[in-house]
């Protein structure tokens, strides 16, 4: 049975962010909520706002089933571990190419520099796998090579 996100949540999500794809900048029908903490079952807190974001279902596809997406996901902060904080995970909104950390119904424009510290907080040297990933520079892949994974 799928677990429906309640309409009060959806027009939250609606005013804070637009009806926009946080990875890929694009409208329409396609517009799928995604939960940033996966899982199974009724967890209390799985709708709030911190924890939702829209996103194209073909990218949701992905996400749930490509390795790389996975860690793009993770490096963007719109998929998160389960039991994690999702106000102290910040967010890479493509189409506005900022940092936003979520709190409550409100987001909070943060520098790349400050959103690198913080997710580097939470995952610590597995961040900069993920973000070595996302990144695919040179610059990125040293960060990794320097990472005690």
């Amino acid at each position: 049975m799928a677990d429906h996100v309640p309409a009060k949540a959806l027009r939250a999500l609606d005013a804070r962010d637009g009806r926009v794809c946080v990875m890929t900048a694009t409208e329409g029908d396609r517009l799928v909520p995604q939960h940033r903490a996966g899982g199974m079952g009724g967890r209390r807190d799985k709708h709030q706002l911190p924890r939702l974001l829209w996103l194209d279902s073909i990218a949701n596809g992905l996400i749930e089933t490509d390795p790389e997406w996975q860690a793009v996901a993770m490096a963007r902060g719109v998929k998160i571990w389960l039991d994690t904080d999702p106000e102290r995970v910040p967010v890479y909104y493509r189409g506005e190419r900022s940092w936003f950390v979520l709190q409550g119904a409100t987001r909070r424009p943060i520098a790349a520099t400050t959103a690198l510290d913080m997710m580097y907080d939470v995952y610590g040297d597995r961040y900069l796998l993920w973000k070595a990933i996302a990144d695919r520079t040179d610059r990125a892949m040293v960060l990794l090579e320097r990472a005690v994974l």
